[in-house]
């Protein structure tokens, strides 16, 4: 009398294979979540950013003068809002909205497009601050510290 025996291989590979999925499965999981993380990731320069400058025709605040009220908001789709607003008596108000770009790899030189006068900027993002600059040159006003937007 031969008596058979009868190893159950199905019931341990069945075991195997389900743990196996429950691991990828698990894995998906991480990579799905992962990429949801990078997907909110908000660069340094975007925000809101509000200062006081000279007028238009002017480089530098003058004693007559009132200057001019300046909100810049810049978004992640590389886009912008400007608002620009003359403090002089008329208190004009000019909000220009389009495209922007970076001319550097380090993002910190910004071109408004579409704007005619002070559309070159410096961003400072550990200062929180964004710098006009002068049209054409993008050098620096003699008086820059009157040329700054606070990020708000």
């Amino acid at each position: 009398m031969n008596k058979s025996i009868l190893i159950p291989l199905v019931s341990l590979s069945s075991l195997t294979v389900t743990g196996l999925v429950g691991c990828e499965r698990a894995s998906e999981t991480v990579k799905q979540t992962e990429a949801v993380q990078v997907k909110h990731i908000v660069p340094a320069w975007v925000g809101s950013y509000s200062g006081h400058t000279p007028c238009m025709s002017c480089s530098a605040l003058c004693e007559d003068c009132e200057g001019m009220a300046v909100k810049l908001t810049l978004n992640a789709d590389m886009t912008y809002t400007l608002d620009r607003q003359s403090m002089s008596g008329n208190d004009v108000s000019e909000i220009l909205t389009g495209r922007m770009l970076f001319k550097d790899e380090d993002k910190t030189e910004l071109e408004l497009v579409g704007v005619a006068k002070r559309n070159l900027l410096l961003v400072n993002s550990a200062k929180h601050e964004v710098e006009i600059r002068m049209d054409q040159t993008a050098n620096p006003y003699a008086t820059s510290d009157e040329f700054l937007l606070s990020q708000t």
